[in-house]
């Protein structure tokens, strides 16, 4: 069976297309491009973003989708499988240490019940734990930083930019919206897979997973 990074450089090949090409018709960088046809999984952002450029780029090469979808998930099975190995060696490491605290722990509570009923050293009762205080909420942005978003395919968005809306409607495929917030700024979408977002120029992905509107919040960090 095909890799997804096989399709993918088949399809473009016998598309007559660069990667170049490519990355100005679909908004993609040319980086995860090349992580796409490379199968370089680490390199790419997280699972439903990649599978969000997936879909954009087998459109580009009027591609089935699913193949290359099937050919994603097989590839980081085989990651994760290959990345279990180690870990359930720690857990058997882990477990015999386990059971040398656990023995050791009732050995001490032994000698302890002991000293108390000679009359020996009192028990000391463990101090009260805290639960930290949760950590805040939102995205930082800093301050003069522009936010881009770039629209990947059609899609309904709105921006709220210091409190205030200041766009509220559908972006076109390749249609751009760049704001400069003093405070805050949150981008709700309905297809948050179909907006990438871009900070100071730099893509950071796509809005959100897809799946159904997805609301995002950045707020500005002063002297960030």
């Amino acid at each position: 069976m095909a890799t997804m990074g096989e399709m993918l450089r088949a399809a473009r090949s016998q598309a007559g297309l660069s990667l170049e090409a490519v990355s100005s018709a679909t908004r993609i960088p040319r980086h995860n491009l090349i992580a796409l046809e490379t199968d370089d999984i680490d390199v790419l952002p997280a699972e439903p973003f990649t599978r969000g450029l997936i879909r954009v780029y087998a459109r580009a090469l009027a591609v089935p989708e699913e193949p290359v979808l099937n050919a994603y998930a097989a590839a980081l099975s085989s990651r994760r499988l290959a990345a279990a190995e180690p870990d359930r060696a720690l857990r058997r490491r882990q477990g015999r240490l386990a059971a040398g605290v656990t023995a050791a722990a009732a050995v001490i509570a032994v000698l302890v019940l002991l000293i108390v009923r000679s009359g020996g050293l009192p028990v000391l009762m463990a101090p009260e734990s805290r639960t930290p205080d949760p950590e805040p909420t939102g995205i930082g942005l800093r301050a003069e930083s522009t936010l881009a978003l770039v629209a990947v395919r059609p899609t309904a968005i709105e921006v709220i930019v210091d409190g205030q809306s200041v766009f509220d409607g559908q972006l076109a495929t390749g249609s751009s919206q760049t704001y400069s917030p003093q405070r805050e700024i949150a981008v709700r979408a309905e297809d948050p897979d179909a907006i990438e977002v871009r900070i100071d120029g730099a893509s950071i992905g796509f809005l959100g997973p897809p799946g159904g509107s997805y609301q995002r919040t950045w707020r500005v960090v002063v002297g960030g």
